[in-house]
């Protein structure tokens, strides 16, 4: 299904940034100080993004980030020894060279695939796909968006899910769920845990009374193409959250994932 996308075009490179910053300083370091430091500079970075990874998977449990977990510790193993290595290749090496591939390719599938791609962009398509109307621009506060009867145990239930598929990073309080839709490129405060505040983010809050609310971020309100409606946006954005729910209810969660992919978004974006 084509849409028209109301968001402007994502060009942003941040996701680049680090690898191209690691490998520009590998190539320095060996060619100032030789090719052990510059290539242990390298593993040391993949080894890092392994942590990063690992973290991921411990908040998300979406099994993508053990995939790519092991892709760059094995990349990492592999690197280190063309570092160390004196023209021969041990045993070690050569079963990490065949698992860095293997699980390389698994993690290219899973790019292609967006199941490791942070749904934040399409949530924000799907909820602007509804409202055409322009308003007189942004509201900073939250509002107020309908009424539901699902039970508490019916929104955790769908928390798990939302995490899981990389909708929305979820934050559980006493009275409610809140769930902050991330675009890719914004995910590294989420995982590492340096986002413990929403409050200045795009959210749905589930209150366990029935009670909906919606923010939509100046930055994210400033990313559409045009001043739309926002008492508006902020409606079809809970009424989204709403349907996925009842989607999810039914047992057909593969349907949001379907929603999405019909959006177009590019896999990152």
């Amino acid at each position: 299904m084509y849409r028209i996308q109301k968001l402007k075009p994502d060009r942003s490179i941040t996701g680049l940034i680090p690898a191209v910053s690691a490998l520009t300083i590998g190539a320095l370091l060996g060619v100032t100080f030789g090719k052990v430091l510059g290539y242990t500079f390298i593993a040391i970075f993949f080894w890092a993004y392994a942590v990063y990874a690992f973290i991921g998977l411990i908040r998300t449990m979406n099994y993508g980030f053990l995939i790519q977990f092991f892709y760059l510790f094995f990349g990492g193993i592999v690197v280190f020894s063309f570092g160390i290595s004196d023209g021969s290749e041990s045993t070690v090496t050569k079963l990490s060279m065949v698992f860095t591939l293997f699980f390389l390719f698994w993690l290219v599938y899973l790019v292609v695939t967006k199941k490791i791609k942070w749904r934040g962009r399409e949530v924000m398509e799907l909820a602007a796909s509804t409202v055409d109307d322009t308003g007189s621009g942004y509201t900073p506060r939250p509002l107020p968006t309908g009424k539901t009867e699902f039970s508490q145990d019916q929104i955790l239930e769908f928390t798990n899910f939302a995490r899981r598929h990389l909708i929305a990073v979820p934050y559980i309080g006493k009275d409610k769920v809140v769930f902050v839709p991330v675009m890719m490129g914004r995910e590294f405060g989420f995982i590492v845990g340096l986002k413990n505040d929403y409050t200045d983010e795009t959210w749905i809050s589930f209150d366990f009374e029935g009670n909906v609310s919606v923010n939509i971020s100046h930055r994210d309100y400033l990313n559409f193409k045009e001043d739309l409606s926002f008492d508006q946006l902020c409606s079809s954005l809970g009424n989204l959250f709403i349907e996925f729910v009842e989607i999810y209810l039914r047992g057909e969660g593969v349907r949001i994932i379907d929603k999405m992919d019909s959006v177009g978004i590019g896999i990152f974006s």
